[in-house]
């Protein structure tokens, strides 16, 4: 039996009732939740679920309709930007071998969801076309936007009706490789900051290899965040992103005071030092995939 990771993002980060709901509604028979991280000013909750690929598709499946019930995208609002009630629900494969059985619990999530009355737009390993494989393209100009690209034709979804769905918006459904979601606490409050960090960070912008990065502001912290998804250990470490991040900080004139992972990262990411290293708010074994298998 081949056993997969899947990260299912849902856009609700502050009423504890919805989450529990849909984090119980994901916790079917097969599937165990390993993770569950929420913040309230990108309202957002990340799932990390452990499971063979058929049991993850009934989770995601069950997820995806708790959600649409008690999530309504056209009351939604948070710093991090989002498509659906489910937003993104990646499959990740244990071992590289593992892509295809990860694509193919994507493909079939993909129907299931579809089946529910979620458009469905795939991304990474599952994309119906090169074209189409990076998430950034799909969620490009916001939900409202995306809308009338579908009406329009110019960008139809993979599975599902073209257009958003009345409480649920959209869905993204992937299949990709491991990566890390971690933030950067700037002692600032100034958005612009982190934006300018953020863009000399990413790989887009020129910064290091596989790193994507927003820049944000936390209401209830009060302090500037630069967001990060490393999505290529092998080639920039987390060690390199903070590296990097002090120097761009300095530059600004402001200073990176502490980070943050999401979620669960590979123990072969963490540096010797760890917490102390990466200059992390907390760290435990508990947050290494490996702890859990």
């Amino acid at each position: 039996m081949v056993r997969l990771e899947c990260v299912p993002n849902i856009s609700e980060g502050r009423r504890r009732d919805v989450i529990d709901a849909c984090v119980e509604a994901a916790s079917t028979r097969g599937v165990r939740v390993l993770d569950v991280s929420s913040d309230p000013d990108h309202n957002r909750t990340v799932l990390t679920l452990l499971g063979a690929g058929g049991d993850l598709v009934r989770a995601v499946t069950a997820l995806a309709g708790a959600a649409i019930e008690r999530i309504d995208v056209a009351g939604h609002s948070g710093v991090h930007p989002f498509l659906g009630a489910l937003d993104v629900a990646p499959f990740v494969p244990l071992e590289a071998q593992q892509m295809p059985a990860a694509v193919d619990a994507a493909l079939r999530a993909a129907d299931e969801l579809a089946a529910l009355g979620l458009p469905v737009f795939l991304y990474g390993e599952a994309a119906s076309n090169a074209g189409r494989a990076a998430l950034a393209d799909h969620r490009r100009g916001g939900l409202a936007r995306l809308g009338e690209r579908m009406a329009s034709g110019e960008w139809p979804p993979d599975r599902g009706l073209s257009r958003p769905h009345t409480t649920g918006g959209v869905v993204c459904i992937g299949a990709r490789k491991p990566l890390v979601a971690f933030n950067l606490l700037l002692d600032t409050d100034q958005l612009v900051a982190a934006k300018r960090i953020a863009s000399a960070l990413r790989e887009s912008g020129g910064g290091l290899p596989g790193v994507r990065a927003l820049g944000f502001f936390l209401e209830s912290r009060q302090h500037a965040q630069v967001s990060v998804n490393l999505t290529d250990c092998d080639r920039t470490s987390l060690l390199d992103v903070v590296r990097r991040a002090d120097e761009l900080a300095a530059a600004a004139g402001v200073r990176v005071v502490e980070t943050e992972l999401v979620g669960l990262a590979p123990r072969r990411v963490l540096p010797e030092g760890g917490a102390a290293a990466l200059r992390l708010r907390e760290l435990s074994d508990r947050q290494t995939l490996e702890s859990h298998l």
